[in-house]
């Protein structure tokens, strides 16, 4: 009796841990998977939204060769599968053979970027011919883009 005790106890017990490991829970619905997925891509839009851009110099005018600003042409790209992003800011900072900061300025791109869309931007900012001709390469960033 002793030894059944000892083999059944064991078996009682392990039989109990199964029964309560089941999994209770419910599968997802697909609109639930996608609202999920929508929450996810909104929180961080900055981590979908990738771009290059270019500038190209605005003269004063063509004998003189001085420069008087920039054209600012921007591309981004929208990798989210779902979320449609807005208002996005981003930041251009030029910077001398050295790495000192010759000029950074923000802006503001107020357009609305579908999922796995892309847009294209351009603006212009001015700059001096000083700063124009110390610009050996320049970086930009995007630093917030809202979700629709």
């Amino acid at each position: 009796m002793k030894n059944t005790t000892k083999l059944i106890l064991p078996l009682f017990i392990l039989l109990i841990i199964s029964a309560c490991n089941t999994d209770s829970s419910k599968q997802l619905t697909e609109t639930e998977l996608k609202h999920q997925l929508l929450d996810k891509e909104c929180s961080n839009g900055v981590k979908y939204l990738d771009g290059k851009l270019k500038y190209s110099p605005i003269y004063k005018n063509a004998l003189s060769m001085n420069v008087k600003g920039l054209k600012l042409s921007c591309t981004i790209k929208n990798k989210a599968t779902l979320a449609t992003f807005k208002d996005i800011k981003a930041k251009v900072t030029f910077k001398s053979k050295t790495g000192a900061k010759i000029l950074e300025r923000s802006f503001d791109i107020y357009e609305f970027i579908s999922p796995n869309g892309s847009f294209l931007y351009k603006t212009e900012i001015k700059i001096t011919n000083r700063q124009f001709k110390d610009i050996s390469n320049f970086s930009w960033t995007i630093l917030k883009a809202d979700c629709k």
